[in-house]
């Protein structure tokens, strides 16, 4: 058996790492990486939307009661189901925090979406009073000194043409993070100024500044794949599998942001190409932007891309990822059908409780399981992406990562209880997957507590201290 694992320094240069330390603070001395460890990475996946409660039962595989070890998510969320062994499905917990916050929200959105990555009293009517998990643990690994170039991504898919203007991320009380909605932006903000070794610096009379700068995010990607042609002689055809997954997920990462000319011999014209890919979206309204879907389609599999690539480059160890709601036509779903307004109002009408009054309809619970099963297929592809990545230990990023698949509501109808949120990933932090986990009514605090504390926060509370009880039982090992 050929036990063979790339060493520290053969694979950080294959990711492009070895040069990246001459510029990057997160890789001088200090950065845990740069000692040789793998860093633990997280994710909020942010989907907005709870599941309606009347469909969503999880059951056993063969049907009947769901144990810890055998369960079947429902049709709702049935893409899980490919990889649910490396989830952690959770039920009976709440956002506790805001049962006890006695500032009252603006309206019941707000509700939610002021607790669910806060988990702690109102700033305001429509601000949280505290930094949202991401946030806190970005700064947290970040303290005393900067251990990433980046302490967190914090993005948003633009849907018909609109950014979510959504405030479950901030920095303190009172204080959001704005989300950015263009993978191309946040591709150059992230890999602006990478210069490989022996780069000679070009005359004053050569290329622009906007053409030096393309070219030097271009070669992060260049310079990744020709290391990669450089170790491959000494790897197993195992090791030759995932590496070379790799490189095509780097390629693949350039062609979609536009960045090269696609060339089959790897060219490169500088300022070809070099377009925004949300610039397609032109003046309209709901969804008359011409070629919003495919946008759509694009952004969120770009979005996914820059965090895996930022994550394997070590630019940050944390980010969010805000997809609520799916373009329109991704789901079938046609405006005024089955008596609804708008999308928006099909989600209330779908609800378990007397509000859904098409909770019973057919063809509107066809239209809303495509919705979710949208989703899921989006968290899916994720967690997919991060396990195309080898790790020095010859592990994955995705046992690296831990991915929460969250949202501002429990269920259509604004509930804030029996949250339907899924951990996946994350094996090597200690969250053991594959299983189904029952609680009573545990508050979401501590779920953030057991997340933070995988990412080396030492910290037993989060949010509103009254309800936190510590970390979630049972949740890592």
């Amino acid at each position: 058996m050929n036990n063979w694992k790339p060493s520290r320094r053969s694979f950080s240069k294959s990711l492009g790492l070895g040069a990246a330390a001459t510029f990057l603070p997160a890789l001088r001395a200090g950065s845990s990486h740069a000692a040789g460890t793998i860093p633990t990475r997280f994710i909020v996946f942010w989907a907005g939307h709870g599941v309606p409660r009347h469909v969503y039962n999880i059951t056993a595989a063969g049907g009947g009661a769901a144990t810890e070890t055998d369960f079947m998510f429902p049709a709702i969320r049935s893409p899980l189901n490919a990889i649910k062994k490396d989830l952690i499905a959770i039920s009976g917990m709440d956002m506790v925090s805001a049962t006890v916050d006695k500032t009252s929200p603006s309206n019941a959105h707000y509700e939610g979406e002021t607790h669910c990555l806060a988990a702690i009293n109102r700033a305001n009517g429509d601000t949280a009073g505290g930094p949202s998990i991401d946030q806190y643990i970005a700064k947290a690994i970040n303290s005393p000194s900067p251990v990433t170039k980046f302490q967190s991504l914090s993005l948003a898919l633009q849907v018909d043409g609109n950014v979510s203007s959504t405030k479950v991320c901030t920095q303190a009380s009172g204080q959001v993070v704005s989300l950015d909605p263009s993978p191309s932006a946040v591709y150059k903000r992230v890999f602006a100024n990478f210069k490989p070794p022996g780069t000679k610096t070009l005359p004053a009379t050569g290329p622009s500044a906007a053409e030096i700068a393309a070219m030097q995010r271009k070669s992060v990607l260049d310079f990744v794949l020709n290391d990669f042609d450089a170790v491959k002689p000494k790897l197993s055809k195992a090791h030759l599998t995932k590496l070379d997954a790799h490189a095509s997920a780097v390629r693949d990462l350039e062609k979609s942001l536009m960045l090269g000319n696609g060339g089959s011999g790897g060219t490169f014209t500088p300022g070809a190409g070099c377009a925004d890919p949300t610039a397609t979206v032109t003046a309209g309204s709901g969804n008359a932007y011409p070629g919003s879907a495919a946008m759509h389609a694009a952004n969120i599999k770009s979005m996914s891309k820059l965090v895996t690539s930022a994550f394997a480059c070590d630019l940050t160890r944390v980010a969010l990822m805000c997809v609520n709601d799916p373009y329109s036509s991704d789901i079938g779903y046609v405006s005024g059908s089955n008596g609804t307004t708008d999308a928006h109002d099909l989600i209330h009408k779908t609800s378990y409780n007397g509000a859904g009054t098409l909770k019973d309809n057919p063809n509107a619970m066809a239209t809303v399981t495509k919705w979710h099963q949208w989703e899921a297929q989006q968290y899916v592809n994720l967690l997919e992406m991060l396990r195309q990545v080898p790790e020095a230990d010859g592990s994955t990023m995705l046992d690296h990562t831990v991915v929460l698949l969250c949202g501002q509501i429990g269920e259509h109808g604004h509930a804030l209880d029996a949250l339907p949120w899924v951990v996946g990933g994350g094996s090597a932090a200690g969250f053991k997957t594959g299983r189904f986990l029952k609680y009573n009514k545990a508050p979401h605090n501590n779920l953030f507590v057991s997340i933070a504390q995988a990412m080396g926060v030492q910290t037993n509370t989060f949010g509103n201290a009254a309800v936190c009880t510590g970390p979630l039982a049972g949740l890592r090992t």
